[in-house]
């Protein structure tokens, strides 16, 4: 199978097991917010922000400078096993230590049993990253997303299940430690019928993959403050409640396009990496990219943030209701996100992510004070606009910063590439919107909210089937071949 071939067929497995994994979440996230009060809810989140710090130091970028080296030798990936298993008991020491220092630093002391329980998850994990490293770095995602998709399952019935009789965030960190559970079992169960750790160890022979996983963790770290930082200030100056809240709608707004956008930056990672040495290839391959994350996420949220007066209320009950301008704004910054995510991939695949480390850095010393001053002036919304600012700052300069250095010149192609996605999803954004204000008060919420999706869904269908663009061709030609007609005309 050609390496296009295994793209495309990584891409579809990809994706079936992430829009399962994305709904699971969705409908777990929903019914714990229905069912769990705000305050318990809010311990939840912040719970969850605190341990995916935790995470990023523990996998130290192992895994990924597994997949960006072309070749690597059994005792080099023996060293990175017995490496990431040493710093999972480490970070597991220090999150259970810390645990009753950050709940009083956040002041919710409720939060210091939650940190605990979750960090036993940090024993767990490492046994079984390199598993899914060398399944990705081989393209194996059908495999990858059974996996992954049985042990969300298994997470979210236990949850669902254990919320319906004890409706406090505890039942939802122990769903997420059955899911690591299981997640960590398979793949270590399936890695080892193709390749088993030694009991070989040699810290010069990894240096390089320490070095790219050192560069890879400090901007995840600096990614993680960017991230992360909102909820956190929140959490400190107005109570978990709050807190909660916008982390409700930062699920709804910006984690579905992380999650989603992995569908295909996640395959074209190691499909770039093979590539890297072509730079005329990798950059025209590099905006279609673009433009197709955009395709994927602008209508979406373009579309959410038109419903969302009628989609809180429905989705969520009226208790949540203070989180509807909130969401409207993270809409903004879940799409600049979304087309900022494929420079990741970029710059791994050139071994370049000292770049992406740089320029974080400098975003983060935009984003403190903006964070922290707006969150003081007008709380959560304060907070949100904040984001919202840095975020469009990010997205002006990535392509002078993050961009041109790797793939040269090509302003021009870079604009294109992000308007093409916008000007396709503007029909969906004006027929949602007129129609929600030509039924309101004359259907039901669910009912109206149904038409406008729809509608709204309709509209950027069609835009696509009358596209002469010629990416917009390429894929319905490619749909075309992978669904051909059951009963083609002679």
């Amino acid at each position: 199978m050609s390496l296009r071939e295994k793209t495309i067929s990584g891409a579809k497995w990809s994706a079936i097991a992430t829009v399962i994994i994305i709904s699971l979440g969705l409908v777990q996230m929903t019914w714990l917010a229905r069912l769990v009060n705000n305050h318990e809810f809010g311990l939840l989140t912040i719970s969850l922000v605190i341990i995916a710090l935790a995470d990023t130091l523990a996998d130290f970028g192992i895994a990924n400078s597994i997949i960006q080296r072309k070749e690597i030798s059994q005792l080099e990936l023996s060293t990175l096993y017995w490496l990431n298993v040493g710093l999972g008991v480490a970070v597991f020491a220090t999150v259970f230590l810390l645990s009753d220092a950050i709940a009083s630093v956040l002041h919710a002391r409720e939060l210091a049993p939650l940190i605990k329980t979750l960090s036993f998850a940090f024993i767990v994990i490492p046994h079984g990253q390199q598993f899914r490293a060398l399944m990705q770095k081989e393209l194996e995602f059908s495999k990858i997303g059974m996996i992954e998709t049985a042990s969300v399952l298994a997470g979210f019935t236990v949850t669902v299940a254990a919320a319906w009789y004890y409706p406090f965030a505890i039942t939802a960190i122990i769903g997420y430690l059955v899911n690591t559970l299981v997640r960590t079992s398979l793949f270590s169960f399936f890695g080892r019928k193709i390749y088993r750790p030694g009991l070989h160890f040699s810290f010069k022979s990894v240096s390089s993959n320490l070095r790219f996983g050192a560069w890879l963790t400090a901007d995840s770290l600096i990614n993680y403050v960017n991230t992360n930082l909102s909820t956190l200030v929140l959490a400190r100056i107005l109570g978990a409640s709050i807190a909660g809240g916008y982390n409700l709608a930062y699920n709804v707004a910006v984690v579905p396009p992380m999650k989603l956008n992995p569908i295909i930056t996640r395959v074209l990672f190691p499909a770039f990496a093979k590539i890297q040495d072509d730079t005329d290839k990798l950059r025209v391959n590099f905006y279609k990219l673009l433009s197709i994350v955009g395709m994927i996420n602008f209508p979406a949220l373009l579309g959410l943030l038109v419903v969302s007066h009628n989609f809180v209320p429905l989705v969520f009950g009226d208790k949540w209701q203070f989180i509807t301008p909130i969401l409207q704004l993270l809409c903004v910054v879940g799409l600049l996100r979304a087309i900022g995510n494929p420079i990741g991939s970029l710059l791994m695949a050139k071994a370049r992510v000292d770049i992406s480390f740089k320029f974080n850095v400098f975003k983060t010393c935009l984003f403190i004070p903006a964070i922290v001053i707006g969150g003081h002036l007008a709380g959560a919304l304060g907070v949100t606009l904040g984001f919202l600012l840095v975020q469009v700052v990010n997205t002006v300069l990535s392509y002078f910063v993050m961009i041109k250095p790797v793939l040269g010149a090509s302003f021009r192609q870079y604009i294109q590439s992000l308007w093409l996605p916008f000007y396709l999803s503007i029909p969906t954004v004006v027929v949602s919107y007129l129609l929600g204000v030509a039924l309101k008060g004359h259907l039901s919420l669910g009912l109206l909210l149904a038409a406008q999706i729809a509608a709204g869904a309709l509209a950027f269908i069609v835009m696509l089937l009358i596209s002469r663009n010629a990416l917009v061709v390429e894929i319905k030609r490619q749909f075309i071949r992978l669904h051909p007609h059951p009963n083609p005309l002679p």
